[in-house]
């Protein structure tokens, strides 16, 4: 059985063959997002109560202005009845693209949204820490009371109050008097 990964290696080689891999990209991100919106697409388009014939039409005119590759790509899925593959197929694409182009994608989780500045800024030292270019995408997360958390290639910072207040009543507790 092939993986997500499998087909998005493929789907991948083909793209930087043909020297499109940029507008697969785009079309990939924008495929995934209209599956993702539209749920009962891929259901309609795995079920067999529907011809294979049909279903392969029904991809062509959806999909008409996407890349010939990824429309091929859908319809083999369709074919295998696992077009509900495609987003996670989608997410290892984007991976490959990102490594293949030095890009790193980070998440900065805050209570509230930080400002373009601060973004800009914390993008700049961490394209200097890692040597990649940064993609930070902010998560706004309730629970945290101030501060931030940082997500970037398998690590994780810690940086926020409740973090630290953590820190000091360790170092309470462990304080003899």
């Amino acid at each position: 059985m092939v993986g997500a990964k499998e087909y998005a290696d493929a789907l991948f080689s083909l793209a930087e063959e043909s020297f499109r891999t940029d507008a697969v990209l785009e079309d990939v991100k924008a495929c995934a997002a209209a599956m993702k919106n539209n749920p009962e697409y891929s259901v309609l388009t795995d079920t067999p109560a529907i011809s294979v014939p049909e279903k392969l039409s029904l991809i062509d005119r959806a999909f008409a202005g996407v890349d010939e590759c990824v429309r091929n790509l859908l319809k083999i899925l369709c074919e295998k009845h696992s077009v509900h593959k495609f987003p996670a197929i989608a997410q290892e694409f984007i991976l490959l693209y990102n490594e293949s182009r030095g890009i790193c994608q980070a998440d900065v989780i805050s209570a509230v949204m930080l400002s373009a500045k601060q973004i800009n800024e914390l993008s700049g030292k961490l394209e200097r820490l890692t040597g990649k270019k940064i993609l930070l995408h902010n998560v706004i997360d309730k629970n945290v009371l101030g501060g931030i958390k940082l997500r970037y290639m398998g690590v994780q910072m810690d940086y926020t109050l409740r973090s630290r207040l953590d820190a000091i009543e360790r170092s309470l507790a462990n304080t003899v008097l």
